[in-house]
């Protein structure tokens, strides 16, 4: 048998223990020794208040959103610019800077293209852009925001499976 001991608090106080103890279906001698733990080992105290833990969250916080502009900033210097570029230069004809320009002139004389057979590419190319860009445009319009109440909202693809996996087909064949 284990010994007991009596605690002198207010009467108010006692009555809110045992309404504690009751709702959580635990003894009085154990709800107070899990709150006692709990307090021990999130080192808190009832004296202190909780600031500085929410100062510790904003900066976690802040972490991570640095995280996610560094992994954007990355993404947008090893994909979206290039591509980007190689379209613009497609779409406004314009000359390639130097360097690369002969770079590519001389892998062209070398493989035996002309000058026709270089334009046409180019033109296949562009229209192989065109309809890519209407693909693209077809289903951006088949998108749908959806709000969410217990999260972030999300993006919703109208279209038939059998439609999006011909579009993924269509893609591979194209690349």
């Amino acid at each position: 048998m284990t010994a007991k001991s009596r605690l002198q608090v207010k009467a108010h106080t006692a009555n809110r223990f045992r309404d504690f103890s009751k709702k959580n279906n635990s003894n009085q001698s154990d709800t107070l020794e899990l709150i006692l733990d709990f307090f021990e080992k999130n080192n808190l105290s009832p004296f202190e208040t909780l600031v500085p833990s929410k100062v510790s969250l904003e900066q976690l916080i802040k972490k991570r959103i640095d995280a996610v502009i560094a992994i954007l900033k990355n993404i947008e210097k090893t994909q979206t610019k290039p591509g980007f570029l190689m379209l613009e230069l497609l779409l406004e004809g314009r000359s390639v800077p130097k360097a690369s320009s002969r770079k590519k002139s001389k892998k062209g004389l070398q493989s035996g293209q002309s000058s026709e057979q270089l334009e046409l590419e180019i033109t296949r190319l562009q229209e192989a852009l065109k309809a890519t860009q209407k693909d693209l445009e077809y289903l951006l319009q088949q998108v749908e925001i959806k709000g969410n109440a217990f999260g972030s909202d999300y993006l919703k693809l109208n279209i038939p499976r059998t439609e999006f996996e011909q579009f993924k087909i269509a893609i591979k064949r194209k690349s």
